[in-house]
């Protein structure tokens, strides 16, 4: 796998929209930190830690799936950092919701 499409140790952001932006910080590949950048329920600088299964589909796409401690939401997104594009799927338990959303993907310069 080539350096640009493994997400171990690297950053990007995702971008689900106006209020949807995030910084991912893929630590390891069972740890992740995620940066608010915009969110309506978070005030933007939050950081979350998360841990994590990355599971590789194929070359540049995986699945990243966690459970949100504080909340028990869980997520699952099927990233393809080859293309830069990312698709989450989100429970809210405390509203009953299920989002569905499609963003694009970015790394961050280090």
């Amino acid at each position: 796998m080539s350096e640009s499409t493994d997400p171990v140790g690297r950053e990007f952001d995702f971008d689900f929209g106006d209020q949807a932006k995030y910084r991912l910080h893929f630590v390891d590949s069972e740890h992740l930190q995620v940066t608010v950048l915009a969110d309506p329920g978070y005030p933007t600088g939050t950081v979350n830690d998360f841990d994590i299964a990355l599971t590789p589909i194929r070359p540049g796409v995986f699945m990243i799936t966690w459970v949100e401690p504080a909340t028990g939401n869980t997520v699952t997104h099927v990233d393809d950092f080859a293309s830069g594009v990312a698709y989450t799927n989100i429970t809210d338990l405390a509203s009953k919701g299920f989002w569905r959303l499609k963003g694009s993907i970015t790394p961050v310069a280090g």
